[in-house]
Formats: structure tokens, C-alpha cells, sequence
């Protein structure tokens, strides 16, 4: 999301941030895709608005800002939504998107100036069309006065509704690529997509990448990435950097996080494994599991298909 919003030049991004806060920040830090990072932490949770308002301090008093979901992957022209915003000078500006089934969602009915007219409700879909709201907002800041400060407040239910009754609120129709990552299901179908659009070829192999491996596209492999002897990765794997799969070890369809190692004969298959875990040799991981970060598994285990291990 960084090299996202970097390359229409963003260079500043603020995280609204609650629970691991503390950890989010030793992970991330203050730089992140060659963009600034600063945090506003919540006591208590605030809805999709409270935490802007909570940012105040941290906006700029005179220009747009924009507001994104932690949970799409987009390439949303957002330096167009920007231009438009300004163009309109509208309060806020949301980026739509056209899906097959709004019914998870609800839809935006806007006239035929792109200015936002309704915002359907999930339970009330006869007449909707199928654009939706894509999670990505313009806001001016003139917004932040009719967030109130201290207590929960939903930008969609609270928010929203006035600037449209004002016919304040512009629309950017997007017809890129768009995905709610919301559940885990739907980020593995995320990443194997991406996959199979980019084709993107092995990073930099170390230690043992003379030897013979086997990497079928499409995989991507993160920088510092190590195979050992007859190591065999892909189709529809990522490794994230610094990852250590063991001589002979097999990792199909599979996401593995950064600075993992996963031992020698291991068979990793349909699988989602966290940052810094250890597969011991000659674990089997069973189809649909999930593994959060910084475990270890014992040497010759066996896990079950469609296991959640989280401590």
C-alpha cells in the first residue's frame, strides 16, 4: 500500500492504530516504501471516523487528505481522485468500483454528474446498481469539524449521509483492480490473482542456489530468499524476504511471511504461515491451515488441514 500511495506522491502516511500498536510500531517504524509514518493510537475503539478526528493534530488545516481502508489492495488512481476533488470542490470524494454481487456491501447511486445521491443498504438491493464503495475517500478538511471528538463515529452511517444531503460528495469510478481483503480466504485469492496478472519472476536467491531447485511460476520470492538442495516452491507461492526453505522441502499455494524457516522435507501446502516461525524437518502443514507469527513447530509434525495455530 505504501508503493501505492508513494507513486502518486504521497509522502506521508498516519496509521490509525489500536491494539499492538507498540509492536506495529517496532515492525514498521517511521519509514515504510520511502514514505513517512506517524501513528494516532486509540484508547478505545472510535468506528471509521473517530480516528480521523483523532488525527486531527497530525492533518494539514488547508489541504485534502485522503483516507484508506487497511483492508483493500487497489491501484485506485488516487492522484486522479485528488485532481477531481479539487476540480469539484467537493467535501469528499469516494472511489467506487463495479463488483458482480454488491449484496456484502450495499451500493452507491450517484446522478449523472458523478455526484454521490444514495448510499444503499445490504438489506435493500432490488433497485441497487453494483458500484460499491471501494474504501479510499478524498476529505477536505473542513470534514473534521463534523466529526465529534471523544467517542465512537461511523463515517458511512454518521458522516456520509449529510455530505450527500448537501450534495457535497463527488464520486471516482475506478476500473482497476480491487480487492477486500477483510478475511483470509479472500487475501490468499488476493495474492494467487495478483500473481497470475504480474507474473512475477524469483528474486534473489543465496546459499544454496546452485544447486538444483524448482521454482514454478507463478511465485514471487523476497529478497534474501534461500533454497536448499531440491527445494521445490510454487505455483502460487509467495515468500516474503529473508525466507529459508530447507533441502527437499516442498511450498505450494501457499503465503509465508518474512524471515521464516521452514525445515528440510517439510511439505507446505494451501497454507498461510506467519513472519518468524519455525518449521521443524519433516512437518507435514495439512491444506487450509493458518500459522500466526513467531511459532515453532516441533521437528515431524503432523497439522491437520484447515488449522488455526495462534499461540
Amino acid at each position: 500500500m505504501a508503493r501505492w500511495l508513494s507513486s502518486s506522491g504521497v509522502d506521508q502516511i498516519i496509521l490509525a492504530v489500536n491494539h499492538f500498536s507498540d509492536r506495529l510500531k517496532v515492525e514498521i517504524g517511521h519509514r515504510l516504501g520511502g514514505i513517512t509514518v506517524a501513528y494516532s493510537v486509540e484508547e478505545m475503539p472510535l468506528g471509521t471516523a473517530g480516528p480521523i478526528r483523532l488525527a486531527a493534530d497530525l492533518l494539514s488545516k488547508h489541504d485534502p487528505f485522503f483516507v484508506v481502508n487497511g483492508d483493500i489492495v487497489s491501484n485506485i488512481d488516487v492522484s486522479g481522485m485528488l485532481a477531481l476533488h479539487k476540480e469539484k470542490k467537493a467535501d469528499a470524494t469516494i472511489a467506487l468500483v463495479s463488483v458482480p454481487d454488491p449484496s456484502p456491501y450495499g451500493s452507491v447511486l450517484t446522478d449523472s454528474n458523478g455526484i454521490v445521491r444514495k448510499f444503499e443498504e445490504k438489506a435493500k438491493l432490488l433497485s441497487a446498481g453494483s458500484l460499491v464503495n471501494a474504501g479510499v475517500y478524498v476529505l477536505s478538511p473542513s470534514v473534521l469539524g463534523s466529526i465529534p471528538a471523544g467517542r465512537s463515529v461511523s463515517l458511512e452511517r454518521d458522516i456520509f449521509p449529510r455530505l450527500v444531503e448537501n450534495g457535497r460528495m463527488q464520486a471516482w469510478r475506478h476500473d482497476g483492480f480491487w480487492y477486500d481483503i477483510g478475511r483470509v480466504s479472500e487475501y490468499v485469492r488476493t495474492n494467487k490473482e495478483l500473481l497470475e496478472k504480474q507474473e512475477v519472476k524469483p528474486g534473489e536467491l543465496r546459499d544454496n542456489s546452485r544447486h538444483a531447485v524448482q521454482v514454478v511460476q507463478p511465485a514471487y520470492l523476497g529478497s534474501k530468499s534461500r533454497l536448499g538442495v531440491g527445494a521445490r516452491v510454487g505455483p502460487f507461492t509467495i515468500l516474503s524476504n529473508n525466507v529459508t526453505v530447507g533441502d527437499g522441502a516442498i511450498v505450494r499455494n501457499s503465503i509465508v511471511f518474512e524471515e521464516t524457516r521452514i525445515g528440510e522435507k517439510c511439505v507446505v501446502e494451501d497454507a498461510v504461515i506467519g513472519e518468524r516461525v519455525t518449521i521443524g524437518p519433516g512437518t507435514i502443514i495439512g491444506r487450509g491451515s493458518i500459522i500466526a507469527g513467531q511459532i515453532s513447530i516441533p521437528d515431524k509434525s503432523e497439522v491437520p488441514p484447515d488449522s488455526v495455530i495462534l499461540c
